[in-house]
Protein backbone atom coordinates (compact mmCIF):
# COMPACT_ATOMS: atom_id res chain seq x y z
CA UNK A 1 0.00 0.00 0.00
CA UNK A 2 0.99 3.65 -0.23
CA UNK A 3 3.19 4.63 2.69
CA UNK A 4 1.25 7.89 2.87
CA UNK A 5 -2.00 5.95 3.42
CA UNK A 6 -0.37 3.80 6.10
CA UNK A 7 0.71 6.93 7.95
CA UNK A 8 -2.73 8.53 7.71
CA UNK A 9 -4.37 5.43 9.14
CA UNK A 10 -1.88 5.00 11.99
CA UNK A 11 -2.35 8.65 12.89
CA UNK A 12 -5.82 7.51 14.05
CA UNK A 13 -4.48 4.58 16.10
CA UNK A 14 -3.99 4.71 19.85
CA UNK A 15 -3.14 1.60 21.85
CA UNK A 16 -3.89 -0.49 18.72
CA UNK A 17 -7.44 0.86 18.45
CA UNK A 18 -8.82 3.20 15.81
CA UNK A 19 -12.16 4.86 15.08
CA UNK A 20 -11.64 4.01 11.40
CA UNK A 21 -11.24 0.35 12.33
CA UNK A 22 -14.41 0.53 14.45
CA UNK A 23 -16.40 1.98 11.53
CA UNK A 24 -15.37 -0.96 9.38
CA UNK A 25 -15.71 -3.73 11.97
CA UNK A 26 -19.15 -2.41 12.86
CA UNK A 27 -20.42 -3.68 9.51
CA UNK A 28 -20.01 -7.21 10.89
CA UNK A 29 -20.70 -6.95 14.62
CA UNK A 30 -22.61 -4.68 16.96
CA UNK A 31 -20.47 -5.66 19.94
CA UNK A 32 -16.84 -6.78 19.56
CA UNK A 33 -13.21 -6.10 20.43
CA UNK A 34 -10.90 -5.02 17.60
CA UNK A 35 -7.19 -4.25 17.50
CA UNK A 36 -4.82 -3.38 14.68
CA UNK A 37 -2.68 -6.39 13.79
CA UNK A 38 -0.40 -5.46 10.90
CA UNK A 39 -0.13 -3.42 7.71
CA UNK A 40 1.68 -4.29 4.48
CA UNK A 41 -0.22 -4.70 1.22
CA UNK A 42 -3.41 -4.46 3.33
CA UNK A 43 -4.46 -3.42 6.80
CA UNK A 44 -5.30 -6.41 8.99
CA UNK A 45 -7.09 -6.23 12.34
CA UNK A 46 -7.83 -8.88 14.92
CA UNK A 47 -11.51 -8.97 15.86
CA UNK A 48 -12.94 -10.98 18.74
CA UNK A 49 -16.68 -11.63 18.97
CA UNK A 50 -17.72 -13.80 21.88
CA UNK A 51 -15.13 -16.56 22.00
CA UNK A 52 -14.37 -16.51 18.27
CA UNK A 53 -11.41 -14.75 16.65
CA UNK A 54 -11.57 -13.27 13.16
CA UNK A 55 -9.24 -11.25 10.98
CA UNK A 56 -10.57 -8.16 9.23
CA UNK A 57 -8.68 -7.17 6.08
CA UNK A 58 -9.24 -3.80 4.47
CA UNK A 59 -7.66 -1.37 2.07
CA UNK A 60 -8.48 1.90 0.36
CA UNK A 61 -10.67 1.60 -2.74
CA UNK A 62 -7.90 3.18 -4.83
CA UNK A 63 -5.58 0.30 -3.90
CA UNK A 64 -7.82 -2.77 -3.84
CA UNK A 65 -11.08 -2.81 -5.79
CA UNK A 66 -14.22 -4.69 -4.84
CA UNK A 67 -13.91 -6.56 -8.15
CA UNK A 68 -10.48 -7.88 -7.19
CA UNK A 69 -11.65 -8.97 -3.74
CA UNK A 70 -14.77 -10.65 -5.12
CA UNK A 71 -12.63 -12.56 -7.64
CA UNK A 72 -10.32 -13.63 -4.80
CA UNK A 73 -13.29 -14.88 -2.79
CA UNK A 74 -14.52 -16.91 -5.76
CA UNK A 75 -11.06 -18.46 -5.96
CA UNK A 76 -11.07 -19.28 -2.24
CA UNK A 77 -14.59 -20.75 -2.51
CA UNK A 78 -13.50 -23.07 -5.31
CA UNK A 79 -10.41 -24.12 -3.36
CA UNK A 80 -12.60 -24.99 -0.38
CA UNK A 81 -15.00 -26.89 -2.64
CA UNK A 82 -12.01 -28.94 -3.83
CA UNK A 83 -10.94 -29.86 -0.30
CA UNK A 84 -8.43 -27.11 0.51
CA UNK A 85 -8.45 -25.86 4.11
CA UNK A 86 -8.53 -22.12 3.36
CA UNK A 87 -9.67 -19.15 5.42
CA UNK A 88 -13.46 -18.79 5.24
CA UNK A 89 -14.98 -15.36 4.55
CA UNK A 90 -17.81 -14.26 6.84
CA UNK A 91 -20.91 -12.33 5.68
CA UNK A 92 -21.53 -8.91 7.21
CA UNK A 93 -24.69 -7.96 9.10
CA UNK A 94 -26.11 -6.97 5.71
CA UNK A 95 -25.21 -10.35 4.23
CA UNK A 96 -22.32 -9.06 2.11
CA UNK A 97 -18.92 -10.76 1.90
CA UNK A 98 -17.32 -7.47 0.84
CA UNK A 99 -18.21 -4.17 2.45
CA UNK A 100 -17.27 -0.71 1.17
CA UNK A 101 -17.14 1.68 4.12
CA UNK A 102 -16.93 5.47 3.76
CA UNK A 103 -14.65 6.75 6.54
CA UNK A 104 -12.86 9.96 7.37
CA UNK A 105 -9.93 8.62 5.33
CA UNK A 106 -12.07 7.72 2.33
CA UNK A 107 -13.74 4.50 1.23
CA UNK A 108 -12.21 1.22 2.39
CA UNK A 109 -13.09 -2.17 0.93
CA UNK A 110 -13.14 -4.86 3.60
CA UNK A 111 -13.59 -8.59 4.10
CA UNK A 112 -13.70 -10.64 7.31
CA UNK A 113 -12.22 -14.13 7.66
CA UNK A 114 -12.46 -16.73 10.37
CA UNK A 115 -9.12 -17.38 12.02
CA UNK A 116 -7.42 -20.46 10.58
CA UNK A 117 -6.74 -22.91 13.45
CA UNK A 118 -3.19 -24.02 14.17
CA UNK A 119 0.24 -22.61 14.86
CA UNK A 120 2.70 -20.74 12.70
CA UNK A 121 6.10 -22.29 11.96
CA UNK A 122 9.09 -20.30 10.71
CA UNK A 123 10.88 -21.49 7.57
CA UNK A 124 14.17 -21.84 9.45
CA UNK A 125 12.48 -24.23 11.90
CA UNK A 126 11.43 -26.71 9.21
CA UNK A 127 13.10 -30.10 8.98
CA UNK A 128 13.16 -32.34 5.90
CA UNK A 129 9.65 -33.61 6.60
CA UNK A 130 8.42 -30.04 7.06
CA UNK A 131 9.69 -28.97 3.63
CA UNK A 132 8.08 -32.05 2.09
CA UNK A 133 4.74 -31.25 3.72
CA UNK A 134 5.01 -27.65 2.51
CA UNK A 135 5.63 -28.87 -1.04
CA UNK A 136 2.69 -31.27 -0.86
CA UNK A 137 0.44 -28.44 0.35
CA UNK A 138 1.34 -26.15 -2.56
CA UNK A 139 0.89 -28.97 -5.07
CA UNK A 140 -2.64 -29.58 -3.78
CA UNK A 141 -3.50 -25.90 -4.18
CA UNK A 142 -2.03 -25.87 -7.70
CA UNK A 143 -4.09 -28.93 -8.60
CA UNK A 144 -7.23 -27.28 -7.21
CA UNK A 145 -6.54 -24.11 -9.21
CA UNK A 146 -6.09 -25.82 -12.56
CA UNK A 147 -8.78 -25.16 -15.14
CA UNK A 148 -10.47 -22.46 -13.09
CA UNK A 149 -11.77 -19.46 -15.04
CA UNK A 150 -12.43 -16.51 -12.75
CA UNK A 151 -13.37 -13.14 -14.16
CA UNK A 152 -11.30 -10.33 -12.68
CA UNK A 153 -8.35 -12.52 -11.70
CA UNK A 154 -5.01 -10.83 -12.58
CA UNK A 155 -2.14 -12.57 -14.34
CA UNK A 156 1.61 -12.39 -14.73
CA UNK A 157 1.08 -10.18 -17.80
CA UNK A 158 -0.63 -7.57 -15.59
CA UNK A 159 2.46 -7.64 -13.38
CA UNK A 160 4.62 -7.09 -16.45
CA UNK A 161 2.47 -4.13 -17.54
CA UNK A 162 3.00 -2.48 -14.14
CA UNK A 163 6.73 -3.11 -14.38
CA UNK A 164 6.92 -1.51 -17.84
CA UNK A 165 5.45 1.76 -16.57
CA UNK A 166 8.15 1.98 -13.88
CA UNK A 167 11.02 0.69 -16.05
CA UNK A 168 10.82 3.12 -18.95
CA UNK A 169 13.24 5.64 -17.41
CA UNK A 170 15.70 3.13 -15.90
CA UNK A 171 17.97 1.39 -18.46
CA UNK A 172 18.75 -1.72 -16.39
CA UNK A 173 15.04 -2.33 -15.79
CA UNK A 174 14.15 -1.77 -19.44
CA UNK A 175 16.79 -4.28 -20.46
CA UNK A 176 15.57 -6.95 -18.02
CA UNK A 177 11.94 -6.44 -19.02
CA UNK A 178 12.80 -6.87 -22.70
CA UNK A 179 14.67 -10.10 -21.99
CA UNK A 180 11.78 -11.43 -19.91
CA UNK A 181 9.29 -10.65 -22.66
CA UNK A 182 11.37 -12.64 -25.14
CA UNK A 183 11.65 -15.61 -22.76
CA UNK A 184 8.14 -15.78 -21.29
CA UNK A 185 6.38 -15.72 -24.65
CA UNK A 186 7.91 -19.15 -25.36
CA UNK A 187 6.52 -20.79 -22.21
CA UNK A 188 3.46 -23.01 -22.49
CA UNK A 189 0.41 -21.61 -20.68
CA UNK A 190 -1.57 -24.84 -20.56
CA UNK A 191 0.60 -27.32 -18.64
CA UNK A 192 1.35 -26.54 -14.98
CA UNK A 193 -0.24 -23.12 -15.33
CA UNK A 194 -3.30 -21.66 -13.65
CA UNK A 195 -4.53 -19.78 -10.63
CA UNK A 196 -1.96 -19.72 -7.83
CA UNK A 197 -1.85 -17.96 -4.43
CA UNK A 198 1.47 -16.26 -5.30
CA UNK A 199 2.36 -15.67 -1.66
CA UNK A 200 2.63 -19.17 -0.25
CA UNK A 201 5.26 -18.41 2.34
CA UNK A 202 5.15 -20.03 5.75
CA UNK A 203 3.73 -16.82 7.27
CA UNK A 204 0.47 -17.63 5.51
CA UNK A 205 0.10 -21.19 6.79
CA UNK A 206 -1.07 -22.46 10.18
CA UNK A 207 -0.41 -26.08 11.10
CA UNK A 208 -2.34 -28.56 13.19
CA UNK A 209 0.17 -31.41 13.44
CA UNK A 210 0.88 -32.23 9.76
CA UNK A 211 -2.30 -30.60 8.44
CA UNK A 212 -1.97 -27.09 6.99
CA UNK A 213 -4.56 -24.31 6.84
CA UNK A 214 -4.09 -21.43 4.43
CA UNK A 215 -4.75 -17.71 4.51
CA UNK A 216 -3.96 -14.54 2.57
CA UNK A 217 -4.88 -15.16 -1.07
CA UNK A 218 -5.11 -11.51 -2.14
CA UNK A 219 -2.06 -11.80 -4.43
CA UNK A 220 -3.65 -14.68 -6.36
CA UNK A 221 -3.11 -14.63 -10.10
CA UNK A 222 -2.70 -16.73 -13.22
CA UNK A 223 0.91 -17.88 -13.34
CA UNK A 224 3.17 -20.82 -13.97
CA UNK A 225 3.39 -23.24 -11.06
CA UNK A 226 7.18 -23.05 -11.09
CA UNK A 227 6.92 -19.27 -10.56
CA UNK A 228 4.76 -19.83 -7.49
CA UNK A 229 7.34 -22.30 -6.16
CA UNK A 230 10.10 -19.74 -6.77
CA UNK A 231 8.27 -17.08 -4.77
CA UNK A 232 7.22 -19.41 -1.96
CA UNK A 233 10.85 -20.41 -1.43
CA UNK A 234 12.31 -16.92 -1.77
CA UNK A 235 13.78 -16.96 1.73
CA UNK A 236 16.04 -19.92 0.95
CA UNK A 237 17.49 -18.29 -2.19
CA UNK A 238 17.70 -14.84 -0.58
CA UNK A 239 15.24 -13.47 -3.15
CA UNK A 240 18.06 -13.45 -5.75
CA UNK A 241 18.35 -15.22 -9.08
CA UNK A 242 21.98 -16.14 -8.35
CA UNK A 243 21.01 -17.43 -4.90
CA UNK A 244 18.98 -20.29 -6.33
CA UNK A 245 20.65 -23.67 -5.88
CA UNK A 246 18.74 -26.67 -7.29
CA UNK A 247 20.88 -28.94 -5.11
CA UNK A 248 19.90 -27.18 -1.87
CA UNK A 249 18.55 -29.93 0.40
CA UNK A 250 15.61 -27.74 1.43
CA UNK A 251 14.59 -27.17 -2.19
CA UNK A 252 15.00 -30.85 -3.02
CA UNK A 253 12.83 -31.85 -0.04
CA UNK A 254 10.15 -29.35 -1.05
CA UNK A 255 10.09 -30.67 -4.63
CA UNK A 256 10.05 -34.26 -3.40
CA UNK A 257 6.91 -33.46 -1.44
CA UNK A 258 5.41 -31.54 -4.36
CA UNK A 259 5.95 -34.49 -6.69
CA UNK A 260 4.24 -36.81 -4.23
CA UNK A 261 1.05 -34.97 -5.25
CA UNK A 262 1.66 -33.44 -8.66
CA UNK A 263 4.19 -33.82 -11.45
CA UNK A 264 6.52 -31.03 -12.48
CA UNK A 265 9.45 -31.55 -14.84
CA UNK A 266 13.09 -30.68 -14.31
CA UNK A 267 12.82 -28.44 -17.37
CA UNK A 268 10.11 -26.38 -15.67
CA UNK A 269 12.15 -26.11 -12.48
CA UNK A 270 15.12 -24.86 -14.49
CA UNK A 271 13.03 -21.76 -15.23
CA UNK A 272 12.99 -20.75 -11.58
CA UNK A 273 15.84 -18.18 -11.96
CA UNK A 274 13.79 -16.45 -14.68
CA UNK A 275 10.75 -16.36 -12.39
CA UNK A 276 12.85 -15.01 -9.52
CA UNK A 277 13.92 -12.13 -11.73
CA UNK A 278 10.33 -11.52 -12.85
CA UNK A 279 9.26 -11.39 -9.24
CA UNK A 280 12.12 -9.05 -8.33
CA UNK A 281 10.89 -6.65 -11.00
CA UNK A 282 7.31 -7.03 -9.78
CA UNK A 283 8.36 -6.20 -6.22
CA UNK A 284 10.48 -3.28 -7.40
CA UNK A 285 7.46 -1.75 -9.15
CA UNK A 286 5.24 -2.27 -6.09
CA UNK A 287 7.77 -0.72 -3.73
CA UNK A 288 8.41 2.22 -6.04
CA UNK A 289 4.69 2.88 -6.28
CA UNK A 290 4.33 2.57 -2.50
CA UNK A 291 6.91 5.24 -1.68
CA UNK A 292 6.04 7.71 -4.44
CA UNK A 293 5.13 11.06 -2.91
CA UNK A 294 5.58 9.65 0.57
CA UNK A 295 5.43 12.24 3.35
CA UNK A 296 7.86 13.15 6.03
CA UNK A 297 6.67 11.72 9.27
CA UNK A 298 7.55 10.08 12.57
CA UNK A 299 10.61 7.89 12.92
CA UNK A 300 8.78 4.70 11.95
CA UNK A 301 7.71 6.23 8.62
CA UNK A 302 11.24 7.44 7.84
CA UNK A 303 12.71 4.08 8.85
CA UNK A 304 10.25 2.09 6.73
CA UNK A 305 10.74 4.37 3.72
CA UNK A 306 14.51 4.02 3.97
CA UNK A 307 14.20 0.23 4.29
CA UNK A 308 12.02 0.05 1.17
CA UNK A 309 14.36 2.29 -0.81
CA UNK A 310 17.30 0.15 0.26
CA UNK A 311 15.48 -2.97 -0.93
CA UNK A 312 14.89 -1.46 -4.35
CA UNK A 313 18.50 -0.31 -4.59
CA UNK A 314 19.59 -3.90 -3.88
CA UNK A 315 17.31 -5.14 -6.67
CA UNK A 316 18.89 -2.67 -9.11
CA UNK A 317 22.42 -3.66 -8.09
CA UNK A 318 21.65 -7.35 -8.51
CA UNK A 319 20.12 -6.80 -11.95
CA UNK A 320 23.09 -4.71 -13.08
CA UNK A 321 25.66 -7.20 -11.76
CA UNK A 322 23.74 -10.36 -12.76
CA UNK A 323 21.62 -9.65 -15.84
CA UNK A 324 19.23 -12.28 -17.10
Amino acid sequence: MKLSLMKRFYDTVEERRSPVLDEIAGRWFESYEAWTHRASANFVAKVVYGETTYFLRFNHETERSTEHIEAELRYISRLIDRGINANVPVPSLSGNLVESVDTGLGVFNAVLFKKVPGVHIETEDLDTNGFQLWGQALARIHTAGEGQEIRGAPSWSDHLDAIRSIAKDIPVLRSEVKKLENVLVRYNQTANYGLVPFDFEMDNINWVCDSPGFMDFDDFCYHWHAADIAYALRDIHDDRMTGFDPDDSRFRSFIEGYRDVKSISDEELERIPVFIRLHNLHMYSRIQWSIEGDPDGPDWVVSLRDKLRSKNESYLRDMAENPL
